[in-house]
């Protein structure tokens, strides 16, 4: 596609937040092109589970603005208040939008608040999902984002509730006849959702287009970007402003380190975020915020496995089945349980420092697991009843797992014993694990216990866990209307971000699923709104 030489409006990144600013500038008339630096639409966006939550949104009742912000507000230590209040007020609205200007319609899930039985929390409706939607002339869907590990054609209400993550049949006339219909769902569903309402506003859509730098005026105005497209670099004007939501660095190993400490967390998402967003935000006098969090998760690497358009890329997987499922628990080099393995925020204790030693507290660590868990569950991408793979650590006792981690066999023996005779009565009296809505809607809805039973049957085995990072947390300091700040609390005047390129609103853990979407969108909104000159 040829680029023209300015516009109203440069977009950097194609992700949820880019597609929605775009779109939202778009529809209040201005000219916009979106540059992506890579071959496929969506980055971290596409090949996501798509939950976005919205408080108080159209599609769910019994929603109120004060009961969000109470949850909120209790859940976002040392954030800014206002910023909070501004997500609250804009989330809804981002939503409707959405639908009115794309071909997007969103569907309530039945999915809790992290922390539902909170003040202000809610067990269900706040979590909105693309329901299934036609590709159509955007081509193949599996050369439009980034391949994911499974096709994208179950919603998360069919995955979760009929419990197919627990082990349940797939449900394979829905999956053909979804799959005939060329619709999609999830993450997929809604970059793909987006790209349409881009593409029948106008916005012009330009893939293999790093944006390298900002162009400044000089009082500072942001008034443009250099960028890499095809080899060459381009100078693009943008009359009306720039919005940053190319990503975080998580890909920027050096970068990650020394921000997130070391070792670096191991990055789940395409390999693309670079940290462009953020040289180019500071470079501009931006203040940066939140560089030390991540939206954490834990990862496992099997070996060998690589990003297909990244190859020597290593291509971790998300443990949840390992997380949630009964038969599974946690140890860390000691041979003790050391977190509510089932708990949203649970990679967080894999970050954790004994002072006593200035040592990580909980590594090494490993999901320790046993034949049952094998005869139901998947490990790492293993399905139930397949033959251990040869890199897969197996025993057939406890103290013979623990001799080939080198943890304390008669601790391992201990930690088994005391976590089953709890499984057996249906509680865990030493981190609560099953007791929250939100443990028991993510374990195995068919199993005595949602989320507990013994660890008894051999073979054992032991999976290594990693600190993952879904995407940095730390990003350009951002007012309401998603305008970047410099340190004195004046705007960059031009320059917006959104999504990872943004300092996150909430942190330092996760207090619902699908905020990372839902904090990209709605600040996207706003930056695209706002650039447009309509609020």
């Amino acid at each position: 596609m040829t680029i023209n030489n300015a516009y109203d409006i440069v977009v950097a990144g194609s992700g949820a937040a880019g597609l929605t600013a775009a779109l939202a500038a778009a529809a209040g008339g201005a000219s916009v092109v979106v540059l992506e630096a890579a071959d496929r639409w969506g980055g971290t966006s596409g090949i996501s589970g798509g939950a976005v939550w919205v408080p108080v949104n159209h599609r769910s009742a019994g929603d109120s603005a004060d009961d969000a912000l109470a949850y909120c507000a209790r859940h976002a230590p040392g954030r800014d208040p206002e910023l909070v209040r501004a997500f609250v007020e804009a989330a809804p609205r981002m939503a409707r939008f959405v639908e009115e200007h794309s071909p997007i319609t969103f569907t309530a899930m039945r999915y809790p608040d992290t922390f539902a039985e909170t003040p202000g929390g809610r067990a269900a409706g706040r979590h909105l999902e693309v329901a299934p939607l036609k590709v159509g002339a955007l081509g193949p869907w599996n050369e439009l984002v980034w391949p994911m590990p499974y096709p994208s054609v179950l919603t998360n209400d069919e995955v979760f509730g009929g419990g197919v993550h627990g082990g349940g049949a797939l449900p394979y006339e829905l999956l053909q006849r979804r799959m005939a219909a060329d619709e999609v769902t999830m993450g997929l569903g809604l970059v793909v959702g987006l790209l349409h309402g881009c593409r029948a506003a106008g916005v012009e859509l330009v893939r293999g287009a790093r944006v390298r730098e900002l162009v400044q005026s000089s009082d500072g105005t942001v008034t443009g970007v250099v960028a890499e497209v095809g080899g060459e670099r381009r100078e693009i004007a943008a009359r009306r402003g720039v919005v940053l939501a190319n990503g975080g660095f998580e890909a920027d190993t050096g970068l990650s380190r020394r921000q997130l400490g070391s070792p670096a967390p191991v990055p789940l998402a395409p390999p693309v975020n670079d940290g462009d967003a953020l040289r180019m935000a500071l470079a501009a006098g931006a203040e940066p915020a939140h560089l030390g969090e991540s939206w954490c998760w834990p990862a496992v690497q099997v070996p060998g496995e690589t990003w297909e358009l990244a190859p020597g890329v290593p291509r971790p997987r998300m443990v949840v089945s390992e997380r949630t499922m009964p038969h599974v628990l946690w140890v860390n080099q000691h041979g003790r349980r050391f977190v509510n393995e089932a708990t949203h925020n649970c990679c967080l204790a894999l970050a954790e420092t004994d002072p006593s030693t200035h040592q990580p507290r909980n590594g090494p660590a490993w999901a320790v697991g046993d034949a049952q868990f094998r005869e139901r569950y998947a490990v790492a991408g293993v399905a139930p009843g397949q033959p251990a793979p040869d890199w897969l650590i197996t025993a057939d006792s406890l103290a013979e797992l623990a001799g080939l981690l080198g943890v304390d066999a008669k601790a391992l023996e201990e930690t088994a014993a005391r976590f089953n005779a709890g499984a057996r009565e249906g509680h865990d009296p030493d981190f609560g694990r099953g007791e929250s809505v939100y443990d028991r809607y993510t374990g195995d809805p068919m199993a005595p216990h949602p989320t507990l039973g013994t660890v008894e049957v051999p073979p054992f085995f032991a999976l290594p866990l990693h600190r993952g990072t879904i995407a940095t947390k730390g990003g350009a300091r951002t007012d309401g209307a998603a305008r970047v700040l410099r340190w004195d609390d004046t705007p960059v005047p031009g320059c917006f971000a959104a999504g990872t390129a943004a300092a996150a609103l909430f942190g330092p853990g996760a207090i619902a699923n699908g905020m990372h979407l839902s904090f990209a969108m709605t600040w996207g909104w706003l930056a695209g709104t706002t650039a447009a000159g309509r609020r």
